[in-house]
Parts: C-alpha cells; sequence; structure tokens
C-alpha cells in the first residue's frame, strides 16, 4: 500500500481561510488522497522538508526574514508553494463576486476543463475558452513577471480587463510556486455549487503534487496582458480640498484673507476699453455702440423621403450581331430536310391548282437539299441536273450487305 504524501496548511499567520472553519469541504475531498497537517508554530526547515505541498491559505501577519528563507529553500529543495490570497476590502459597491468567462489563458488547462463534466455555454465562440466561466470571489489580481506564467485572467469582460489572477513558477528540480488570487474560490459555499471551481482543486492538486503536467511554451503563447493602472478615489479627494502652502512659506497671512485670491488669473477685464475707443478717433471710423445681431433661427426640414417611382433608366442597345436560326445549324440533316420539304409543299398549296409549278422552284429545292446533305457547298453552284446525276450514280453504286 502507497504512502499518502503530507500536504501542511499554515495557521500561524492568522490565516483568513481554515480547515476547520471555511475549508471543511475542502478537507474531505484532500483526505482520500493526502495527508493533512496544520503548522501553528514558526515556520521551520524541519517542518517543511517532510511536506510535498505547503499551503499558505491567506496569510495576514508579516513573515519574518528567515521565514523567507525557509521558504525559498522549500522551493528550491523541489518542494510545491500554494498561496492563496483576497481582496482589499470593496464591499460596499458590490463588485466583489465575479463570473469570469474566457479567463483561462492557459491552452492545456482550458482543454482539460473542456472534457470535464463542467457546465460550458452552449455558442459556438471562435475561441473556445470562452464556454469556461469559473467563480472567482473576493479576489485580487496579481503581477506575473518572468519566469513566472500567467494560467487565469480577468478576461475582456470582467474590469479591469485582462489582469492576472493565478501565476505558476517551476524550476528544473521539480519546485514549483502557485499564487491564486482569490483563496474563497475553494470556500466551502462556492466548492459546493461550482463545477468549475472543483474541478480546478483537482487540477492544482495534480499540478503541485506531481509531474504529471508539464507546459509548453505553446500553451502561453496567446495571452493578452493588460497593465497595472491605479487610480485615486477622486470623488474621496473631491471632499478634502487643501490648500497649497508653498508660496505661504516665509510670508505672513494678512488680515483680510480676500487679500489672499489673485483674481487677475481668470477673469474680464476693461482695461484696454478706454484704449480701444480712441483707436476709433485716430482711424476716422466713426465710432458706434453695438448693436443687436438679430438671431437667424434655422428652421427643421421635414425628414427625406424616397421617391415613390424610381428612376427609369434606358436600356442599352442591341449588341451588332449576326442573326441566324440556331435550329437550321444545330439540327440533324433529316430534320432539316423535313422541314424544307414541309415549306415547298406549304407554297404549292397555297398556289392555285390550275396553275403548272415552276421549274425554277424545283431547281431551288433540289439545290437546297443538296447543301444540306453536303452533295455540294455552300459556296460551289452547281446545275440540279448534275445533282441529280450524282445521286442517281451512288444509288447504283449502292449495294447491300449479303
Amino acid at each position: 500500500m502507497s504512502t499518502k504524501h503530507l500536504i501542511c496548511f499554515d495557521v500561524s499567520k492568522s490565516e483568513r481561510f481554515q480547515l476547520t472553519d471555511n475549508y471543511k469541504l475542502l478537507q474531505r475531498k484532500l483526505k482520500s488522497l493526502w495527508a493533512i497537517e496544520q503548522n501553528d508554530t514558526e515556520l521551520k526547515a524541519e517542518k517543511l522538508q517532510r511536506a510535498k505541498i505547503f499551503v499558505l491559505a491567506g496569510p495576514q501577519d508579516r513573515f519574518t526574514q528567515d521565514e523567507f528563507e525557509v521558504l525559498k529553500d522549500f522551493v528550491s529543495n523541489g518542494g510545491s508553494l500554494w498561496v492563496l490570497l483576497g481582496d482589499g476590502g470593496e464591499q460596499e459597491f458590490n463588485t466583489n463576486e465575479c463570473f469570469i468567462g474566457g479567463g483561462i489563458v492557459c491552452e492545456s488547462l482550458w482543454r482539460h476543463l473542456l472534457e470535464q463534466n463542467i457546465e460550458k455555454l452552449d455558442y459556438d465562440f471562435t475561441d473556445e475558452k470562452y464556454k469556461i466561466h469559473f467563480h472567482y470571489p473576493y479576489g485580487a489580481t496579481l503581477n506575473v513577471s518572468d519566469p513566472a506564467n500567467v494560467l487565469m485572467t480577468t478576461g475582456p469582460v470582467v474590469y479591469p480587463f485582462n489582469r492576472p489572477l493565478a501565476g505558476y513558477y517551476y524550476q528544473p528540480n521539480g519546485g514549483k510556486i502557485l499564487a491564486l488570487g482569490s483563496g474563497y474560490m475553494f470556500h466551502d459555499k462556492y466548492l459546493a455549487n461550482d463545477k468549475t471551481n472543483d474541478v480546478l482543486l483537482n487540477y492544482f492538486m495534480k499540478l503541485l503534487g506531481s509531474h504529471e503536467i508539464n507546459y509548453k511554451h505553446l500553451d502561453f503563447n496567446d495571452l493578452e496582458i493588460n497593465d497595472h493602472k491605479t487610480f485615486t478615489d477622486i470623488g474621496f479627494v473631491a471632499d478634502l480640498p487643501k490648500a497649497c502652502l508653498i508660496d505661504s512659506i516665509g510670508s505672513e497671512i494678512p488680515a483680510d484673507f480676500k487679500q489672499m485670491f489673485d483674481m487677475t488669473l481668470c477673469a474680464l477685464s476693461n482695461r484696454l476699453l478706454k484704449d480701444v475707443t480712441s483707436a476709433y478717433h485716430h482711424l476716422h471710423v466713426k465710432y458706434e455702440p453695438l448693436k443687436i445681431i438679430k438671431p437667424q433661427f434655422e428652421i427643421p426640414l421635414p425628414p427625406l423621403q424616397l421617391a415613390t417611382f424610381p428612376p427609369v433608366f434606358s436600356e442599352p442597345a442591341a449588341p451588332p450581331l449576326e442573326l441566324y436560326d440556331l435550329d437550321e445549324v444545330f439540327s440533324a440533316a433529316r430534320t432539316q430536310l423535313a422541314n424544307m420539304t414541309g415549306q415547298c409543299l406549304q407554297t404549292i398549296q397555297r398556289k392555285d391548282s390550275r396553275k403548272k409549278p415552276h421549274y425554277k422552284e424545283l431547281e431551288n429545292y433540289i439545290k437546297e437539299c443538296a447543301r444540306i446533305t453536303a452533295i455540294i457547298n455552300e459556296q460551289h453552284d452547281m446545275p440540279a441536273r448534275e445533282i441529280l446525276n450524282i445521286v442517281a450514280q451512288q444509288i447504283v453504286n449502292y449495294r447491300p450487305y449479303e
């Protein structure tokens, strides 16, 4: 039977998150795979060397320099350090509980989450990481610098935009540091109601407690991180006006405080009015007081409407192409002969039966049939007698197959 690795929670710095208080569900989940201990004394190397993972769950007291050295040696020797933080206490604006979408920026992490049984948005995003949402209550943003990498951010929706929430550092010898800006993610209230936070907990424990997860540089290619910007509380500062005291050094305050105001800085002065009026006399221009200029009000016009009948555009002329009968060009020879014969018969029927047919019409009929059957070319003209002679010779030379 394999022994369980030890995970140690520090409680010596008045930690905000306690296994016996608000991490009860977390403790039950870890008991099946980990041996759990708590450290309530000053950090010592002997205490940490037995632990695989050391957790700082929201410390509120200061660390000494020796304790920092102990933590550095613990990571250098292959230990995993997990730091959980919290917000700064802005409670009156009701902005401390966030439901972040598109904040999982590590490609291996969000692909792992998509394979799990969690709630995902049923929408066809161009980037599938936007299907994943997680609770981030009472958290803070981080400043992550090289060689550490960013695993989670606030995304493009939650303000401040695209700021790191989770940073991960790995040493070649196996030492790891995972910093998370919100320890409330694994609070009993949120761990029980959010499957995504539960899956993230299991993933982080595997990341810190084993070597099964190895990131590549491609996992952190598509990162969009905004710089940290600080703004003063303008509303609070506006209620506390403070005078500048630099000019008062070495001078006495007069009895009449009104003398301290310099009205010439921002004022409309008429001191040059006399010089302006005298300039009219020198320029030989009649001086008249200004007259009231009658205002010209712009009368709003009714909105434009489309014309009832659209404009009629002239059709372009037909292309100058030669007209010809497609049936005459592409139909079979027998069809053309039948059409030619039908036309000639109709012409004969329209004429008076007592009149004899003209031999010229018969000759034209024979020539047209010869042209259709390719006996003669269109450019070659041949008498009807010769055409009939050619047809007769072909009939005589025709021999049926025996």
